[in-house]
């Protein structure tokens, strides 16, 4: 996991323990993302969309969406 994402799993977390037991709907700025390069975007939809079970998907957008976010990185945390 780089910096980047260890830092996104960090957010993610205090979100999480904020917001998690009442909110409906809670999308993740872009500005968060403000530090990461194409490339690096790029690579962790990939990986989301692998993850995910739809590999074949290629967004024009990036990934905002909360409670997904949580899933995906509880899994990145996982790994080696």
């Amino acid at each position: 996991m780089n910096k980047n994402e260890k830092l996104l799993a960090s957010l993610m977390l205090n979100i999480a323990s904020n917001e998690f037991s009442n909110h409906g709907c809670n999308d993740v700025e872009n500005s968060v993302y403000k530090n990461w390069t194409p490339e690096e975007k790029n690579k962790f939809v990939k990986e989301f969309h692998e993850w995910n079970g739809d590999p074949e998907e290629t967004d024009d957008y990036f990934l905002n969406n909360d409670n997904m976010l949580m899933s995906f990185l509880a899994y990145k945390l996982t790994l080696d």
